[in-house]
């Protein structure tokens, strides 16, 4: 029979399991790529949540011989509830609630006396223990969870395709250079073209954040180099700051920039190895961290981003000048 303190280090062993299946994995992976059923895993981390907010409500009742009053659930519809309650969270909020609400159950595990673990109460005709209803349970929950997130994460891995990768960033540049190819002095400052920003303006936010993104890229293929610091401050501000250093910049200066760091990151690329893609490090923005892969999926899409909105501009201009 295990004492209370060795019965406390499975818990936390089990939970210090599901945690590490995470480590490392980016924001993205987190939050927007199913693990299985259309869950993520901050989906995967809200269930746990609330299964751990079950054992909180029902481990009172327990303990004070009411086990007779703890209510039953739909699984499904509970797993759903919880998965909604915390939908519209953040994925710090959501990473310190799956800490907070197993540490709790933690405190009291450690309060209680031996007896009170195997001690045979009835709930629903049924004889239960808090061994056999709440600790066991929980512990397998974690690592049934944690083998599935495992498993996921060498599927994922797997999927990595360095030839397509390099197609993609190929081609997304492509699209990119062609939308803003032929355009004259007067129409790449025109500031009306994307929100507030001209066509200079949108080019050397793309080389700047792809300097950054090729300087983190750099540091994870070789962590000898510096790492990356993330751009503090907003978003938007952060974009502004970086607009404004290249204000009093002649379009052909930001052509020319822009050449440069698409020689650069074809550089970069040709020189990666079988396996370098699969490397993790720091993303050049807060709190998030990954793939190389990934992070040239971000080089690539960073054109696609702007590009719709440079398209439409592009075509009403050229349908206002006929």
């Amino acid at each position: 029979m295990s004492s209370i303190p060795a019965i406390v280090s499975e818990l936390q062993d089990s939970r210090s399991k599901l945690l590490q299946s995470i480590e490392g994995l980016s924001r993205r992976e987190l939050t927007e790529i199913p693990v299985y059923e259309g869950w993520t895993i901050k989906d995967v981390l809200a269930h746990v949540i609330g299964w751990d907010q079950r054992v909180l409500s029902i481990l009172p009742l327990i303990l004070q011989n009411r086990a007779s009053e703890v209510a039953s659930v739909e699984v499904k519809a509970y797993n759903q509830q919880s998965i909604n309650a915390w939908r519209d969270k953040s994925l710090a909020e959501v990473m310190a609630a799956v800490q907070a609400t197993h540490h709790q159950i933690l405190e009291i595990m450690g309060s209680l006396d031996h007896k009170d673990i195997d001690l045979r109460r009835e709930r629903n005709e049924r004889i239960i223990t808090i061994r056999s209803y709440i600790i066991d349970i929980m512990i397998e929950h974690d690592h049934r969870h944690t083998a599935e997130i495992e498993l996921w994460r060498k599927a994922l891995a797997q999927n990595i395709d360095p030839e397509a990768s390099k197609a993609t960033l190929a081609q997304t540049r492509a699209d990119f250079l062609a939308a803003i190819e032929g355009l004259s002095e007067v129409d790449v400052l025109d500031k009306s073209a994307i929100g507030t920003w001209s066509v200079k303006d949108v080019v050397g936010h793309i080389t700047d954040w792809e300097w950054q993104m090729l300087a983190a890229a750099r540091h994870i293929h070789d962590p000898s180099l510096p790492a990356v610091l993330p751009v503090s401050g907003t978003e938007a501000d952060v974009n502004e700051m970086m607009a404004l250093k290249r204000a009093t910049n002649s379009w052909e200066q930001e052509l020319q920039d822009l050449a440069e760091l698409h020689q650069a990151v074809d550089n970069f690329v040709a020189g990666l190895k079988m396996g370098d893609l699969y490397l993790r490090g720091p993303y050049p923005w807060p709190d998030d961290q990954g793939t190389l892969a990934e992070l040239l999926w971000h080089i690539a899409t960073h054109y696609t981003d702007h590009l719709p909105d440079l398209q439409k501009w592009r075509n009403q201009k050229l349908t206002i000048d006929n």
